[in-house]
């Protein structure tokens, strides 16, 4: 072999390597649940396929010298780690925003959402929970929000965003399949169904089935509504979906006044929408 063909096989050997890395990337974004924010660019990506995993459903603590959440979920299956910076001019809210609405579009169980120093410390979120140092800025800076992808397979999914001290802004999602599936039911608190409800301006809760009024998940999804509502006397909310009707009476039933209810469209047909008047 004469020496001019070794850069050529070089570059071939290249070529082959970012071939590779390629399809690595592609396989790993076709695994996501969402697509990624278009204004923001990858960090990290990490695939763990067997990892012992605690999902945060509450807010987080050190307790000699252990992390502490309010409340969790322990498994073992595979872990999916993304993180994107934000480009200039664009805020994590709107990142986290998108994330949300591509979730919530999928059958799902919204399980926790906190803000600020709320959340705890952000040391604890960027460097034990999500093993991640980028992730720590101010304690104000953060959101995070747990849900619960009710699809075949189950994922549970984890969003946290911060804005560092530096004004740098990054959005990170765990996204966890466990194998087996958590059975445990699983219900957010009524405080977490008002935050999310004021900040996005809407509720889609796909998992409540009103054609089953007595199955105990419908029984309780009512009786957390009811509290949502009564934490917040001035709350009037209009609430669309097939089910509309026959939830407008339940809760009416509970204990709130009718003229803070209204019925909406009929769509959707699996679940309900409950949007926020004032």
């Amino acid at each position: 072999m004469s020496l001019r063909h070794i850069p050529l096989l070089g570059c071939s050997v290249v070529l082959l390597s970012l071939s590779g890395v390629a399809e690595a990337d592609d396989a790993f974004q076709q695994a996501l649940s969402i697509q990624p924010f278009s204004h923001a660019d990858s960090v990290q990506e990490q695939l763990l396929p067997e990892s012992e995993y605690q999902v945060i459903i509450g807010s987080i603590r050190r307790i000699n010298n252990q992390l502490r959440a309010g409340r969790e979920v322990r498994a073992s299956g595979e872990l999916l780690r993304a993180t994107w910076q934000m480009r200039d001019g664009y805020s994590p809210d709107e990142a986290f925003k998108d994330a949300l609405q591509q979730l919530t579009e999928q059958p799902n169980t919204l399980l926790y959402t906190c803000e600020g120093r709320e959340c705890g410390s952000s040391s604890l979120w960027a460097n034990q929970v999500f093993n991640n140092a980028k992730l720590y800025g101010p304690d104000e800076d953060q959101r995070y929000l747990a849900l619960r992808l009710d699809s075949e397979p189950q994922r549970f999914i984890s969003l946290y965003s911060i804005t560092r001290g530096n004004k740098r802004s990054y959005l990170h999602l765990d996204q966890f399949t466990p194998k087996p599936a958590v059975t445990e039911a699983l219900y957010p608190t009524p405080t977490t169904l008002l935050k999310v409800l004021k900040r996005e301006g809407e509720l889609l809760l796909l998992s409540v089935d009103m054609t089953h009024a007595e199955a105990e998940p419908t029984v309780e999804w009512v009786r957390l509504l009811v509290r949502m509502l009564r934490s917040d006397s001035l709350l009037r909310v209009s609430i669309d979906g097939a089910g509309a009707p026959a939830l407008v009476e339940a809760l009416k039933i509970g204990g709130i006044p009718d003229q803070r209810l209204i019925v909406g469209q009929p769509a959707p047909e699996q679940g309900v929408r409950i949007t926020r008047i004032r």
